[in-house]
């Protein structure tokens, strides 16, 4: 079970949290201004979204394992690539 905690609470409560993660195994999820940011956890149970409260995945972030099992994705990514070179609507930059 985790409980969710504003950065404020969790500074002022700081020692005694890591103190419960340790001893009692309990987790934390730190929020500000009402969205999940971070999470204390105990080390054995290592780090996942899943002690996180689930919380979801964002940015590039959710495209982490997102091609996993793809064989094609270099052809993929060339024919993407070619259909936006074809396009007018705005420059394509140059990759490196």
């Amino acid at each position: 079970m985790t409980t969710d905690m504003s950065v404020a609470e969790t500074k002022r409560r700081f020692s005694d949290l890591l103190n419960r993660v340790q001893v009692g195994g309990e987790s934390f999820v730190i929020t500000r201004r009402g969205r999940r940011v971070a999470c204390l956890t105990p080390v054995d149970a290592g780090v996942s979204s899943s002690k996180a409260g689930d919380a979801p995945r964002r940015g590039l972030l959710a495209a982490v394992g997102a091609w996993e099992g793809y064989e094609d994705i270099d052809e993929m990514v060339r024919e993407l690539r070619q259909r936006r070179e074809s396009a007018t609507d705005r420059e394509v930059p140059e990759l490196r």
